[in-house]
């Protein structure tokens, strides 16, 4: 009982444990987002063009005091002070009063080498700082987040906590990748907005509590209001022989869990995640009394009244146990004994794994096999936790297979697994067992498929080789097409993935585009590198190259319709295209992506009798025949990878 006691205090602790990494995961999210959109904010400043001319100019010695140059500057002033708007996160001036001027100390400004060149009114010139993070940006060539630090004093005495995001400016024409003008300096004040993220009103925890710290070689630094009195900012030394405080200990080892006392002198759970991009860890914590308080008392109960039971039971087993015990032993050692040869005989046959978990998930058998495999004692398994065999991943994947319902007989499932680093493919088969001894029991049956999986993927390796080969064919027919089934996947693939179709249509559309040209083999080379115009009995010759493609891989068994995707990629939604005029909804979807990206493909790049259109007039032709040839919602889709995929300009064959 005292080990079931201490069980169900770990199990809490486990609990907060999960609880504490989740809550820590979701604020250092909200916390990495926040400093992504101040970094967004301050990198689209240092990227402006306006702002790169202008540092350029400063800096160079073609400086001109002209109604340009003003301009130029009253505009960057506007930016800059539109840019501060935006980001929300500097003190507004409506809410400044005059005797508070120097006591503000956030803004933007725009820096060089000497000195301040532009400033939003507040900014603090003077702070060491600032300077210091102008000197980190400038220095790698990359943008700066220093840690929270301590700006001075506010009007009514406390600490002013400011942070810095330095981001370097490059020159409108750099002569090299290193070629930096200036950077971009934001103070920002985080006490109404990051300080905020921190907080959770919603809890209904009294003592949960959410820190940003930082360490150096001797103290944990506070960057975030405290508790009880204590200050932001406040350190607490880390001295050798010293007892280690609970943010320490986490800091020090992230992703950690840990009981320790915290900077109040209180035993706490605690864990903690680093800020990406920063020096700075959050440290998620709760106070032991308070997480494990209902723990404590449910722990407090079960003990007196297993005592009370111990008691009843001692004097009632006292009375009957001279009756009851020999009768008693006679029925279960007949059961036992039932039991111990029905299930050896069925165990020691097979060399699958196999093991029996009851209404509780805990074990009942396992077989010789499972037992030799991870050099278990089999003769005392019986109750044990099924993390006594596996660890607690494959604990967790094994209990999710579990029947959901009574209704469901057996359930097959295939799995992967790693044991000791080694990667294992079963088929797992869970049978509920009907027997009235083992209600709600489940009987799970390992069967080791790691080497036909592994069959499985060099027969999928081959086929994916023997495609791409076949491909390859394809282009090298027309040297003109070179690489054109290949290109014509890859947009494919790229409007069917903006369209959000599932993976294995995508698949399906992919395989389709790499063979859709096969039937071009049976073309004479010689007419498809013609430059002059072809006549109709060699227009209805090329026409034939799909009946060719149907009639190649008619034999050939895909997951899924590949070959009808080739037989309509030429077929128009009036019904005007061939070979077989069906129009409408009788056409696949991944046939209209597939008639697109091919049209796409064969316009842009170069053929023996034409040159290669720029995208932008292939996208204004396919939109002209929106409805009537194409598909508006896959030239929609294609548009939408147009504008966001500018590396295509790589490969467009234009000459």
């Amino acid at each position: 009982m005292f080990e079931y006691v201490s069980a169900e205090k770990q199990r809490d602790l486990d609990d907060w444990q999960a609880r504490l990494n989740i809550m820590a995961e979701s604020q250092q999210h909200a916390v990495e987002k926040w400093f992504a959109e101040q970094s967004e904010n301050i990198s689209e400043l240092a990227n402006n063009p306006l702002l790169q001319l202008y540092v350029s100019q400063v800096t160079s010695a073609d400086t001109k005091n002209d109604e340009t140059s003003r301009g130029q500057l009253h505009h960057l002033k506007n930016l800059i002070n539109a840019t501060a708007d935006h980001a929300g996160v500097f003190t507004p001036i409506k809410n400044i009063k005059n005797n508070q001027q120097n006591r503000i100390n956030d803004g933007i400004a725009i820096i060089d080498g000497k000195g301040v060149l532009l400033a939003t009114r507040y900014f603090p010139v003077n702070d060491a700082a600032v300077q210091q993070a102008y000197v980190r940006a400038m220095e790698k060539g990359l943008l700066y987040i220093s840690n929270i630090y301590d700006a001075g004093i506010d009007e009514k005495g406390g600490r002013l906590p400011r942070l810095i995001i330095a981001a370097p400016v490059s020159s409108v024409q750099p002569v090299s990748a290193a070629d930096y003008r200036a950077a971009v300096v934001a103070v920002i004040n985080p006490e109404n907005n990051l300080y905020a993220l921190l907080l959770k009103e919603w809890l209904t925890t009294n003592s949960e509590e959410t820190l940003l710290v930082s360490l150096d070689e001797n103290s944990v630094n506070y960057l975030s209001p405290l508790k009880e009195g204590f200050e932001i900012f406040y350190k607490q030394a880390i001295a050798p022989g010293n007892k280690i405080t609970a943010e320490a200990f986490v800091a020090k080892n992230m992703g950690g869990f840990v009981t320790l006392p915290d900077y109040r002198h209180k035993s706490v759970l605690a864990t903690a995640r680093q800020v990406r991009g920063t020096e700075m860890m959050l440290v998620q914590k709760i106070d032991v009394d308070e997480a494990l308080a209902e723990s404590n008392a449910h722990q407090r109960f079960i003990l007196t009244i297993f005592l009370l039971a111990v008691f009843v039971i001692a004097i009632s087993f006292i009375a009957i146990w001279r009756h009851a015990t020999s009768l008693h032993l006679q029925r279960a050692t007949r059961r036992l004994k039932a039991r111990a040869e029905l299930l050896n005989a069925i165990g020691d046959s097979i060399n699958d794994h196999i093991f029996l978990l009851d209404h509780k998930n805990k074990l009942v058998f396992i077989n010789e096999a499972l037992a030799k495999t991870f050099a278990i004692d089999n003769t005392d398994i019986r109750g044990k936790a099924l993390n006594h065999i596996f660890n607690t991943e494959i604990t967790s994947q094994l209990l999710a297979v579990k029947p959901k319902t009574e209704n469901e007989a057996v359930r097959n499932v295939e799995m992967r697994l790693e044991f000791a680093g080694k990667r294992r493919d079963y088929h797992v088969s869970v049978v509920p067992l009907n027997h009235p001894d083992y209600k709600q029991s489940h009987l799970f049956v390992m069967h080791d498929i790691t080497e036909l999986k592994d069959a499985q993927g060099r027969h999928n390796r081959l086929m994916d080789g023997i495609i791409a080969t076949l491909a390859q064919v394809i282009d090298k027919h027309d040297p003109h097409c070179a690489h054109h089934s290949e290109r014509t996947r890859e947009v494919a693939v790229a409007i069917a993935k903006a369209m959000d179709l599932p993976k294995e249509r995508i698949d399906a559309l992919a395989m389709a585009a790499l063979l859709a040209n096969i039937g071009k083999l049976y073309i004479p080379a010689e007419m498809l590198t013609t430059v002059e115009p072809l006549n109709e009995a060699q227009e209805l010759m090329l026409r034939e190259n799909i009946n060719y493609s149907v009639e190649i891989l008619k034999d050939l068994e895909f997951d899924s319709p590949v070959i009808d995707f080739v037989r309509q990629k030429n077929e128009c939604l009036d019904g005007s295209g061939y070979p077989l005029g069906v129009s409408g909804d009788d056409i696949f979807q991944e046939s209209c992506i597939l008639s697109v990206a091919n049209a796409f493909v064969a316009m842009t790049s170069s053929r023996a009798y034409r040159a290669g259109k720029p995208i932008r007039e292939v996208l204004e032709i396919l939109i002209s025949e929106a409805d009537s040839c194409y598909d508006r919602h896959v030239i929609a889709a294609l548009f939408h990878v147009a504008e966001n995929h500018s590396d295509w300009e790589n490969w467009q064959q234009v000459k």
